[in-house]
């Protein structure tokens, strides 16, 4: 895998903590070109060589990010989506409209408006990849989560759509729908042993799993696989 890697030009979207954090440095440690975007904050600027700030909310964001990383690693090859928000866990006649209408902005208008962008650019690239983080939510739906499981199953068919769009190029669009991973995006949200219950394997995941699934989806050995959504979920998902 390291030798498949060497040289790609890749973004991370998410790049700050979490799966998005430890996919950066794991492509790296495998040869990867890669630049790091995430939204502005006081721990995250756009004050090193590789790292972009970016709200994938706002497209004027998302154009100047791109283009930015686009010059300093001379193209794109590989584009993986980690951003998100999970918001809270509450009955579905208690999730205002505008908090089920920000996740919807956030994990779904926001992979659109990064694919639309970045499309282009990948497909001048021989190798095109691009890699939405989708979750089982989306899959089967999570009580007390509707934005949250309505957003993900939308980027679901955000990644088919564009994946049957771009098949006659070199460009392959797939997901990954992980189920509960060991990151700070848990934070607030307990895991007990009902929860491990419902687990097959009896764990959870680890952000160096995802990486690992996502080296293998930017990878030349993924290129006959588009429109597809790789499940990380230890046997929970039935689908």
């Amino acid at each position: 895998m390291t030798d498949e890697l060497t040289g790609l030009r890749c973004l991370i979207i998410g790049a700050a903590s979490g799966i998005g954090r430890t996919t950066a440095q794991y492509l790296r440690d495998r040869r990867a070109t890669v630049m790091r975007a995430d939204r502005p904050s006081d721990t995250w600027r756009d004050d090193a060589t590789d790292k972009l700030v970016m709200d994938v909310t706002d497209e004027r964001s998302v154009a100047a990010a791109v283009g930015r990383g686009v010059a300093r690693m001379r193209g794109l090859d590989a584009v993986v989506n980690t951003a998100g928000v999970l918001g809270a866990v509450q009955p579905s006649a208690e999730e205002s409209a505008e908090d089920f209408q920000r996740l919807l902005t956030v994990n779904l208008t926001g992979a659109f408006i990064v694919s639309r962008t970045v499309l282009p650019y990948l497909v001048r690239s021989d190798h095109g990849r691009l890699v939405h983080f989708s979750s089982t939510a989306g899959k089967e739906g999570v009580a007390g989560m509707t934005g949250y499981s309505a957003s993900k199953a939308g980027v679901m068919g955000l990644v088919k759509a564009l994946a049957r769009e771009y098949a006659h190029t070199s460009v392959t669009v797939n997901a990954i729908a992980p189920g509960k991973i060991d990151t700070p995006l848990l934070g607030g949200t307990p895991v007990g042993p009902q929860d491990l219950a419902r687990i097959p394997m009896g764990r959870l995941g680890t952000a160096e799993e995802a990486a690992a699934l996502v080296a293998y989806m930017i990878s030349p050995a993924a290129s006959y696989t588009t429109g597809a959504v790789f499940d990380l979920s230890g046997g929970r998902a039935t689908w």
